[in-house]
């Protein structure tokens, strides 16, 4: 017997523009399923709007410089591309609020910051002011007896604390109050006012009471991103799919998934980026059948084994079936043993894709071997017209689930499984990453490898491996399941006769600051995270924005009419040539002593900027010998340590 399916798909942005949606799905093992959906914006335009609004104008170019790494239940989610983490917004509170957070299955932990929270990155960093819990009239802090993740502190609350490799941390305590994902994104729901699944304003029937940190103090990156805070997806109690699967608004499964794309530009009115949908996944996203890699732990991160690691040559194409059955492949020689070394997770909050060195000597070669002689490193490239396209895909391949993968069929027919390239393992499963998946373009026109070959612990495969496919995380089977897709969940919905959430009447559809063309290419998008302390710069780096040669366009810096007239009258009061001789003297004294002043104060540093991206919640890394996690190590985390 079929059985029902009811699913919550949400939206997340990427780092240009994000659109959240919600879907609810009410499905035949997801066959003609109805789709709620709640677009979320992108960042950038969220960022842009409501500086414009608040007269910020001026921190609109600075927002221009600065990128992060760390990326359901009866909902699906329209996503709007950023450059980087994907972001949802998540409205909190009686009557609500919105917070942007990043959805993350790499944390355990909803949170954002709360209204005692001095100094954390609002209005200056973040899109939405604190959460003011004393406006909520639902809103409870969470009893030391009933702690979910925090231990009980002198005041009686459940105190949270997180710490990061690279020196970001933050405080919380557990609070609780009523939140539900997506709608409108600029208006709040203050009831349900939707019938169909589909529609953005039925967004408020799935509210329930969430269990988050209320943050009182952050530092580092956390101060900085443009999300106010984070949504935790990892498999845990405290998780947001398994809070919203517990209160019976998640499905009759332990499932979501992730549908990231990466459009070329972002267009004033919000380009889609994907989907997120709670409670399983929607087939009419996809251009290939799923395929399924098999979880390694039984729960906290998502771990997945790796086979084989492959350089294809760029005429190949960007599906993990090739376009040319000619396009040479080469096998990386490295043994499998090695290619696990620290272990590999799925995380979405990870804005890039992260190897362990060892892989780095037999990279490199065949890098070089299928570009005719270029050297593969991560500072800037220029790449004229073509390059991008030439430069060789990257192929993973994980260990498939036999259980599932067998029922699709002949292996060699099914695009992403293995089938010829293994013949020991056919139904294991390809991945592929397209040059326009791991190359990102910057605001200076050039490109960085995004694709990192040297690491010293464990394994991330992040937002840039997960774009192009719907990939799903199926807790109660121990699957991860990936189909390639255009993610295109804007047509869905669209389709079906509703509206987006930013197409709203009414709603202001100004997302670019005056002088902005309507159609944003990425690198006027791109935000460069400034470096973070202690972090090293890859040598011969030249920075990421440092030029020799600037030109001065600006006429305010030289003398206007009055300043003239002054001088004048200053030159006709000396009537001998001493007192005139002296004068200029005197001016000639304080320009130069202007200009050294100025080159002392405001000289160019001459610290290189990393090239390399941060990630939102940064690392799970081991640096000499110390284990770092996302959250706090216990029971409940998987075998997942990266050594």
């Amino acid at each position: 017997m079929l059985k029902q399916t009811t699913i919550l798909t949400a939206t997340t942005a990427a780092s240009a523009m994000l659109s959240l949606s919600f879907t609810m799905n009410s499905m035949s093992m997801m066959a003609n399923a109805e789709l709620v959906s709640f677009p979320l914006i992108p960042h950038h335009v969220q960022r842009a709007r409501r500086l414009k609004e608040e007269g910020f104008a001026a921190l609109v170019e600075e927002d221009n410089h600065n990128l992060r790494r760390r990326a359901e239940a009866l909902q699906v989610g329209a996503l709007y591309h950023g450059y980087g983490t994907h972001y949802i917004d998540l409205w909190c509170g009686s009557p609500p609020q919105r917070q942007t957070v990043i959805v993350d299955t790499g944390s355990g932990v909803t949170a954002f910051p709360c209204s005692a929270c001095s100094d954390c990155g609002s209005p200056k960093y973040h899109i939405d002011n604190y959460f003011n819990e004393g406006e909520s009239t639902t809103f409870s802090k969470v009893d030391c007896s009933s702690c979910m993740r925090g231990t009980c502190s002198n005041n009686k609350e459940c105190r949270i604390t997180m710490s990061y490799q690279e020196g970001s941390s933050w405080t919380a305590y557990e609070a609780r109050d009523q939140c539900y994902v997506g709608g409108m994104h600029n208006v709040a729901l203050l009831e349900d006012k939707g019938t169909e699944d589909i529609d953005p304003q039925h967004a408020k029937a799935f509210s329930v009471e969430l269990d988050f940190g209320c943050q009182t103090k952050i530092t580092g990156l956390f101060k900085t991103q443009l999300a106010d805070g984070i949504m935790g997806m990892e498999d845990t109690q405290t998780s947001f799919w398994k809070q919203m699967f517990d209160a019976g608004k998640g499905g009759d499964d332990k499932q979501f998934s992730l549908c990231f794309s990466r459009p070329l530009g972002a267009s004033r009115e919000g380009t889609e980026a994907g989907a997120m949908t709670l409670g399983g996944t929607d087939t009419r996203l996809h251009k290939t059948p799923m395929v399924f890699a098999s979880r390694i732990n039984k729960n906290g991160f998502f771990s997945v084994h790796v086979r084989r690691v492959y350089l294809r040559h760029g005429d190949g194409g960007e599906s993990a079936r090739s376009s040319n059955p000619d396009a040479k492949v080469i096998q990386l020689d490295v043994a499998e043993t090695n290619l696990n070394t620290g272990g590999l997770i799925v995380d979405s909050g990870t804005t890039d894709t992260y190897f362990n060195g060892v892989i780095s000597a037999k990279f490199r070669a065949a890098f070089k071997d299928l570009t005719g002689g270029r050297q593969y490193n991560n500072k800037k490239w220029d790449l004229q017209s073509g390059d991008l396209e030439s430069l060789p895909t990257i192929l993973i391949q994980l260990e498939g689930d036999l259980d599932s993968n067998k029922p699709l069929g002949d292996a060699a027919n099914v695009v992403g499984l293995a089938g010829d390239m293994d013949a020991e393992h056919p139904y294991d499963i390809i991945i592929a990453i397209p040059p326009s998946h791991y190359m990102e373009l910057d605001d200076s026109g050039k490109y960085t490898p995004r694709f990192y070959d040297n690491e010293h612990g464990g394994s991330v495969l992040g937002a840039n491996v997960m774009m192009g496919h719907e990939v799903l995380f199926n807790v109660d089977k121990q699957v991860i399941g990936w189909a390639e897709s255009s993610c295109d969940y804007y047509t869905l919905v669209t389709s079906n006769g509703f509206q987006d959430a930013l197409s709203v009447a009414g709603m202001d559809l100004e997302t670019t600051m005056p002088g902005q063309p309507d159609e944003l290419d990425p690198a006027t998008t791109n935000e460069e995270q400034p470096v973070g302390e202690g972090e090293e710069t890859e040598e011969g780096s030249d920075g990421a924005f440092d030029t020799d040669d600037e030109t001065i366009n600006d006429s305010s810096i030289f003398p206007t009419e009055d300043i003239k007239a002054e001088l004048q009258k200053m030159a006709d009061s000396c009537e001998s040539w001493w007192c005139r001789g002296g004068l200029v003297l005197s001016l000639i004294s304080i320009c130069c002593f202007g200009c050294c002043v100025g080159r002392i104060c405001w000289c160019r540093s001459k610290k290189v900027q990393y090239e390399r991206a941060e990630v939102e919640l940064n690392g799970s890394f081991t640096v000499d010998g110390k284990t770092y996690r996302d959250d706090p190590v216990g029971d409940e985390y998987g075998e997942f340590e990266l050594k």
